[in-house]
């Protein structure tokens, strides 16, 4: 089929009645070109299909004609270079469609070829116009066009953010809602973030964003802070709100928060803050704002539920290094002791979603990086003895035999963390009825649950903690898979 068909059909559309079946024309045949070897989109029905204002026409006709305009146009744009000068000009009428989802597919394209394009030629750009429209389509009130216009710009500002144009443009964004102040501070981190040069152009918006902090809005405030963690993840970043006293202003909120309600409201976004920083920066984080730890400790013995998710996630993150577990460890002994015992409480009481969150976040704190360490090995062991009140697994039985599936996993996924270590399999060895539990088909009917078994027994079945028998049981039951169901045949026999 010739140009001259594409067009013909394109005439079709003018046909009120005739376009849904139109339409699957143009798809089917466009479909059997993408799935061809042999034969390419001619550039010209490319760009006559692009901009033809009937097939736009199509999108008030429906649902089906919808989606059949959005897959042609789609199929189309998968034909084009991010970097042809007529793209602009050929994506004209989609940039500018009133449909938001229109505007979306348009981006959502272009950022997938920026990032496939970027990883062959790191120098491939998209022409300036272009730019212009996204930088547009960043103060869209729709997520769905403002969100993959941050990502595209992450990509091709890094070349303009010096502009005036673009400055200004960022700049005006300022003055609008919350939501597209938001995306723009967000598109400055990802930035500064790629490296101190690029840190020193996005100043201007930056400088900006801290003063948000400032905010008698306690969300907005807690929304700047999510934002500003993968800058503070890298050492340029954080030495830049530190000069900023960024971490002393946060603290402060913490000092007294039964003073100023408001302060008490932004705790758990400052303590997310605080453990997702100290997940990548431990030892700046935990030496160096003591205060900021002390409030973790307190808010997570302190019972409140409202804040326990929270809690529960900042432990994970303070503990997630091999730094962060030793050095809570060697300055906070006592409280991580409480927090462990309480720990144990928790999980006898609290709902089922904040027990599996609590299962999730021991699995963090008892995983390790493979090393063996002889020293955070000792710590971990000591750890897991202020869960259990001993060196075995019982206290974690009732949980494997919960009726309900996510407690089960949550724990057995928690017990594989554990006998990543010798110590913990020894605990599990030692535990009176563990291994014959775990080796028993008959009473697991979920199959996540059983996968889950089945990872936590190939990993004991290659210790040399178990028994020659044991060990060939274990071995049996990973050579048998995980889903193995033994078949029982009954053999009537006749009688005389």
């Amino acid at each position: 089929m010739s140009e001259s068909w594409f067009c013909e059909q394109i005439e079709n559309l003018r046909i009120q009645e005739s376009r849904l079946s139109t339409l699957s024309e143009i798809r089917v045949r466009l479909s059997e070109i993408d799935g061809s070897r042999n034969e390419q989109l001619d550039v010209l029905v490319i760009n006559r299909l692009l901009s033809a204002p009937e097939m736009y026409d199509c999108l008030e006709d429906g649902h089906e004609s919808y989606q059949l305009v959005t897959d042609i146009l789609s199929s189309c744009m998968s034909h084009l270079s991010i970097n042809q000068s007529n793209l602009p000009s050929l994506l004209r009428r989609a940039l500018t469609h009133p449909q938001p989802r229109i505007q979306a597919l348009v981006f959502n394209t272009i950022l997938k070829k920026l990032q496939r394009e970027r990883r062959e030629n790191p120098n491939s750009d998209i022409p300036a116009e272009l730019v212009y429209h996204v930088l547009k389509g960043l103060r869209h009130e729709r997520p769905e066009v403002g969100v993959p216009a941050i990502g595209i710009l992450s990509i091709v500002l890094k070349s303009r953010i010096a502009e005036e144009s673009v400055k200004g443009s960022l700049l005006d964004m300022l003055s609008s809602s919350e939501t597209i102040k938001c995306r723009a501070y967000e598109l400055a981190v990802n930035l500064a973030k790629q490296s101190p040069y690029m840190l020193q152009q996005s100043e201007f918006l930056l400088d900006r964003a801290l003063s948000e902090l400032d905010n008698d809005d306690v969300l907005f405030q807690v929304n700047i802070l999510e934002i500003l963690v993968p800058l503070a993840e890298q050492n340029h970043g954080l030495l830049y709100l530190e000069e900023r006293r960024v971490f002393e202003i946060i603290s402060r909120c913490v000092e007294n928060p039964d003073q100023n309600p408001l302060d008490h409201l932004l705790i758990p976004g400052i303590l997310k803050f605080f453990g997702k920083v100290a997940s990548v920066q431990p030892e700046k984080m935990i030496i160096g704002y003591p205060r900021m730890i002390q409030c973790f400790f307190e808010s997570f013995l302190a019972g409140d539920v409202s804040i326990l998710p929270t809690s529960f996630d900042t432990f994970a993150n303070l503990t997630q290094s091999k730094k962060g577990k030793l050095l809570l460890d060697q300055i906070y002994p006592a409280l991580i002791k409480e927090i462990l015992e309480e720990i144990t409480s928790y999980l006898k009481n609290l709902s089922t979603d904040l027990k599996n969150r609590a299962f999730s976040t021991l699995e963090i704190v008892f995983s390790t990086d493979g090393v063996n360490d002889k020293e955070i090995e000792e710590m971990l062991r000591k750890w897991f003895s202020y869960l259990s009140g001993a060196e075995n697994m019982q206290f974690l039985m009732d949980f494997c035999r919960n009726p309900f599936p996510d407690i089960k996993v949550a724990c057995l996924s928690f017990i594989k963390s554990v006998c990543l270590h010798r110590w913990g399999i020894v605990a599990l060895k030692g535990t009176a009825g563990f291994v014959e539990y775990l080796l028993d088909r008959k009473i697991e009917f979920d199959k996540e649950a059983k996968y889950k078994k089945f990872e936590l027994i190939s990993l004991l079945a290659n210790s040399d903690v178990f028994d020659i028998q044991i060990k060939l049981q274990l071995r049996t039951y990973v050579n048998e898979g995980p889903y193995f169901r033994q078949s029982i045949m009954d053999i009537a026999t006749e009688g005389n």
